[in-house]
């Protein structure tokens, strides 16, 4: 962004300044040349409500005055659409000089203009033939260019949301079936199942390595709180008693072996959210 404008003393001689505006539209056109958003090239995005704010009119009155500017004094142009707005003689006072940090800054703004047209409106008025051929060229190419990136980020997104949905889909398999092995060994409370399942997932470990709990849990006698100790022999990771080989669970890779990095992406109320959409009917 600018630090500042210039302004030429020529403006105060124009006879279309002095004889055809207003003081409110000098003041008006004095801001449109100077405000915090104005670029380079002469084009920039701004809405009425903004402009209104900034001058503290009403924002029918700028609309009025831009409508005066555009069609009776023929100043600028404004696309109500995209919001943009182009000075018609930007370029007559401000693109004389080229160089090459001025032409990479215009090139730069040029290819964020949406409507197209404004690029030829401010062009007609630029003395440097280099920097007006750059505008010219940009009437046509650039907007191939941008529809082109603009079509390929919508369909990176897409992706990225049919990935995400995935994603969501598969954990959800994974937490019914961690809530189904929990089922098996343990009649318990829906609440108790969600702790007993957002507990192991914090572990990151694979499907046996609750199953091996719950049976530990299970086979253990005299039991008074098998919640409370469920969770700790899961947290703690407690050990089979040596020598009961059916309590020995070989260790296998399942596809949990890939979904548990997709466990840490969310956040445990993520998860208890995802968790009950999974056991919509079970947990109801």
């Amino acid at each position: 962004m600018a630090l500042y404008r210039q302004i030429f003393i020529e403006f105060w001689k124009d006879p279309k300044v002095t004889e055809e505006m207003s003081a409110e539209d000098r003041y008006t056109l004095l801001y449109l040349l100077t405000n915090p958003h104005t670029t380079q090239i002469g084009i920039y995005q701004i809405t009425k409500r903004q402009i209104a704010f900034d001058l503290g009119y009403s924002t029918e009155s700028v609309g009025a005055i831009i409508e005066r500017f555009e069609k009776l004094l023929g100043l600028i142009r404004y696309n109500p659409e995209t919001r943009e707005l182009a000075i018609k003689n930007w370029g007559k006072y401000n693109l004389k000089r080229g160089g090459k940090p001025v032409l990479d800054c215009i090139r730069k703004e040029l290819e964020k203009v949406k409507d197209r047209t404004l690029i030829e409106y401010v062009a007609d008025s630029i003395p440097n033939e280099t920097i007006k051929e750059l505008f010219l060229r940009n009437v046509h190419v650039t907007s191939t260019i941008s529809g082109q990136e603009e079509e390929q980020e919508q369909e990176k997104e897409q992706e990225e949301e049919e990935e995400q949905q995935q994603e969501k889909e598969e954990v959800k398999k994974v937490l019914t079936e961690v809530v189904d092995e929990i089922s098996k060994y343990f009649l318990l409370e829906d609440e108790d199942v969600k702790k007993v399942a957002n507990t192991y997932l914090a572990t990151g470990k694979e499907i046996n390595f609750l199953i091996e709990k719950l049976k530990l849990v299970s086979e253990t006698p005299d039991v008074k709180n098998v919640v409370g100790y469920l969770l700790k022999a899961i947290q703690e990771d407690y050990k089979p008693i040596i020598g009961k080989t059916n309590n020995s669970i070989p260790s296998v890779k399942t596809r949990f072996h890939n979904i548990n990095q997709s466990f840490k992406k969310y956040a445990p109320e993520q998860l208890e959210k995802i968790l009950q959409e999974s056991q919509k009917g079970k947990f109801n």
